[in-house]
């Protein structure tokens, strides 16, 4: 598993533990209300990587539901 943290604008970081990058992210907006949240994690190989991210993260279409 790996560690991925996510920086909201008013928020803590929060660090949440999941096998890939989409598992995080959903784990993660159900107890958000931010809008776009950064994200760092590392990789297998070492690197570090960091994204931003717009929240919510699925299919617009049962998003919408």
């Amino acid at each position: 598993m790996r560690t991925f943290t996510f920086y909201a604008e008013g928020e803590e970081p929060k660090d949440v533990e999941a096998l890939g990058f989409r598992r995080a992210v959903k784990s993660f907006q159900g107890g958000s209300k931010a809008k776009q949240v950064r994200v760092e994690w590392e990789a297998k190989k070492g690197g570090m990587y960091e994204k931003l991210q717009m929240l919510p993260l699925g299919r617009s279409k049962k998003l919408g539901k």
